[in-house]
């Protein structure tokens, strides 16, 4: 599989589908993705929690698989006349399938130092729309490493605590998750500085983060990644750094 060329490539494109024109009615466009089963069209691939796209590239993928695709996308082709429950695309390409078995963690230990844990150039959000940080649950992350091999192997954590009080940066009510990469082995790929992607299934806790806003009569939520920059000379001890802070608006049904 590819790797996503660099985070801050990926960071950029922070958007559901970033696609371009083709012409009539026809998109070529990449995006992030979760595996889920369809009654209608078996699997699919979700780009947000609403949106299922079929493609027979996806038959030999397994539920919950996250990914990063390009597709084509026809809205003349009789498959997508709207009397379908999902959408289909052409020339399905699986550029990436990401990790996704890290921890998701309700707690926070930064005092202690896993043994084999590395720090990172930096880190955050790989996925973003408007109303979400997640699709179906899933939080996509990506940091970049000094000395790593491409593909070396991980183990990944994201702890949060679940009642914090949220800090205050620059006027915005913000909320902090921390990041853990520990290495398991090297790996035979090239070596230098190089990014890793993955996600976490956060089993719905942005939803509580954002209930906890919303009782607060905030309209948005804002989360930030803190990673490990570096280790002081005994690897006792870290020093963080911080993402940027990312904002989504709190969706509001209509009554």
């Amino acid at each position: 599989m590819k790797k996503l060329k660099s985070l801050g490539v990926v960071a950029a494109a922070t958007i559901l589908l970033t696609s371009c024109l083709d012409g009539n009615n026809e998109q070529t466009f990449t995006s992030f993705g979760v595996i889920d089963f369809s009654m209608e069209a078996g699997l699919v691939a979700y780009t947000d929690d609403y949106t299922p796209i079929y493609s027979p590239q996806f038959k030999d993928l397994q539920e919950n698989d996250c990914i990063y695709f390009t597709g084509t996308l026809n809205r003349d082709d009789p498959a997508n006349d709207g009397s379908k429950k999902y959408l289909t695309v052409s020339n399905a390409v699986v550029l990436n399938r990401l990790d996704n078995k890290g921890y998701f963690e309700s707690r926070v230990d930064t005092a202690i130092i896993k043994p084999n844990e590395i720090a990172a150039l930096d880190a955050g959000l790989l996925y973003a729309t408007q109303y979400s940080y997640t699709v179906k649950n899933f939080l996509f992350i990506g940091s970049s490493h000094e000395k790593v091999a491409t593909d070396q192997d991980n183990t990944y954590y994201l702890q949060y605590d679940p009642s914090q009080e949220p800090q205050t940066v620059d006027g915005k009510r913000v909320y902090d998750f921390f990041l853990r990469v520990v290495k398991n082995s090297d790996g035979k790929g090239i070596t230098g500085t190089n990014p890793f992607n993955y996600a976490f299934n956060t089993y719905g806790s942005l939803k509580s983060l954002e209930s906890k806003e919303t009782a607060a009569g905030n309209e948005t939520l804002n989360i930030r990644i803190n990673y490990i920059k570096e280790f002081n000379k005994d690897s006792t001890a870290a020093t963080w750094g911080k993402s940027q802070v990312y904002q989504t608006a709190i969706y509001k049904e209509n009554k």
